[in-house]
């Protein structure tokens, strides 16, 4: 067992002591009946847990089902590798690899921030620009901590489209995960969804399409038990014979009765619609209600100009929901999602690229911000930050990357993007409740991702005898 591991394990032993302590305390006050005495108050401790290593998982590079000679279209192979970014507040970041490519696996990178004085952040992301085959465009996403439940809110398996969800455990126990797989009619029950194993330290590539076929609109609950696991999802298009874009999908945000999409590229939508094969071509917002009720929702689009405006929508509840974004201009969206009960909700969006192709980007919802972030934006074209505020206070935001500081004003309502540096660590401070994400826009192609916030670390405990 490595020593991030153990010191992991550490800390879940002393909360579960503290557990075992705390309920046989009560068991015996239970059976102190027919004491007279008064027992006082027992002088407690405080137990501060050992800090542990901080730990993040990369995407990983391009992926293509089918080997350099197009041959074994049943094994996931890799294109090129993307460019990662890193943050941490502690000393350093050290990265490794989990897997290994000859083994049908995207090689996703692992962040470890080790373990000071006090328990660090660490923070990356990923982008890569591909061109090979069919598979050209560009792809960003967030590098995320493990976790038992991810939903990915993305993908299609129709006619040309393939979508793969990977599976990377980064711990040292087997990881059994089970996918609840959701589309327009339903959910999914289909053999092989159940019970899948990821080896430790490594990842599985699993094809969408080996459960559901010819669906364009789908949805992925990604459960674990034993290690925990960071989950992502690939697409690629192809329209007829052209290759129509790539991207990655990130997590979202857990359902909740309000979603923010922090970060959203409208770029020449009409254009994209152009020529053959355009059934996803339009841009979306994706919604899937896990609950029983349907969901009244109204969705709030604003821009960093002031402009907005407001779009009304139900989704039925176990299926499925593509709403049309028809007739928007160009430019850097928020969406703000209330419903009328829990949902999970995504963004797709396509654009022209300057070699006559398209390229689609999928825009993940985000969970607010809380303290100091630490962040980094991974190079590539166009990068922007997108601040949203969904509270009820105006902020002043102070983005800190080096010697190079900005402060931001985002009132209450309203969307703020600004430009901050890449490959460089980012420090955002004033953002309490805020939401941000990331995109990209450029003659390659669009992407985008949530910025996460501040992994919740073990503070000190009292114990009592």
């Amino acid at each position: 067992m490595s020593t991030s591991t153990a010191r992991r394990w550490a800390l879940r032993g002393t909360a579960t002591a503290v557990a075992v302590i705390v309920a046989v305390g009560t068991i015996a006050a239970a059976h102190t009946i027919g004491t007279t005495e008064d027992p006082g108050h027992p002088a407690g401790r405080t137990v501060t847990p050992v800090p542990a290593a901080a730990e993040r998982v990369c995407a990983g590079s391009a992926l293509r089902l089918s080997d350099d000679a197009g041959n074994d279209a049943t094994r996931a192979s890799t294109i090129g590798s993307p460019q990662i970014a890193t943050a941490t507040t502690g000393d350093r970041v050290d990265r490794s690899e989990l897997g290994s490519a000859s083994t049908g696996s995207s090689a996703p990178t692992l962040l470890t921030a080790p373990a000071g004085e006090t328990a660090p952040q660490v923070a990356g992301s990923s982008y890569q620009s591909v061109s090979d085959g069919d598979v050209v465009g560009v792809g960003a996403a967030s590098c995320d901590d493990p976790s038992q439940s991810t939903w990915l809110v993305g993908g299609s398996t129709e006619t040309g489209r393939t979508s793969l969800v990977t599976l990377s455990n980064p711990t040292d126990v087997n990881a059994t995960v089970d996918l609840t797989i959701a589309d327009a009619t339903g959910t999914v029950s289909a053999p092989g969804t159940t019970g899948i194993v990821v080896a430790p330290n490594s990842q599985k590539v699993v094809p969408l399409s080996g459960f559901v076929t010819d669906q364009g609109s789908t949805v992925v609950h990604v459960t674990s038990s034993g290690g925990q696991i960071v989950a992502h999802m690939q697409e690629t298009v192809v329209r007829t014979l052209t290759p129509g874009g790539f991207d990655i999908v990130s997590g979202g945000a857990a359902p909740s009765r309000s979603q923010v999409i922090p970060a959203v590229v409208l770029d020449d939508a009409e254009g994209a619609q152009r020529g053959e094969d355009t059934a996803d071509a339009g841009p979306v917002l994706r919604l899937y209600v896990p609950g029983t009720e349907v969901a009244r929702v109204t969705l709030g689009i604003t821009t960093a100009d002031g402009g907005g405006t407001t779009v009304d929508a139900t989704a039925e509840p176990g299926v499925v929901t593509d709403v049309p974004l028809d007739d928007f201009p160009d430019g850097r969206y928020s969406f703000t999602i209330d419903s009328s009960v829990p949902i999970v909700a995504g963004a797709r969006t396509t654009t022209p690229t300057d070699d006559d192709r398209t390229d689609l980007g999928w825009f993940a919802s985000a969970e607010p911000l809380s303290g100091t972030t630490v962040t980094a934006v991974a190079a590539g074209s166009g990068a922007r930050l997108n601040l949203v505020n969904p509270t009820r206070q105006d902020a002043t935001v102070t983005v800190r990357s080096g010697d190079d500081s900005q402060e931001v004003q985002v009132t209450s309502g309203s969307t703020a993007t600004v430009k901050v540096p890449t490959a460089q660590q980012v420090t955002i401070s004033g953002a309490d409740g805020l939401v941000a994400g990331v995109t990209y826009q450029g003659d390659d192609g669009i992407a985008g991702f949530p910025v996460r916030p501040e992994t919740e670390v073990s503070s000190p405990v009292r114990i009592y005898p």
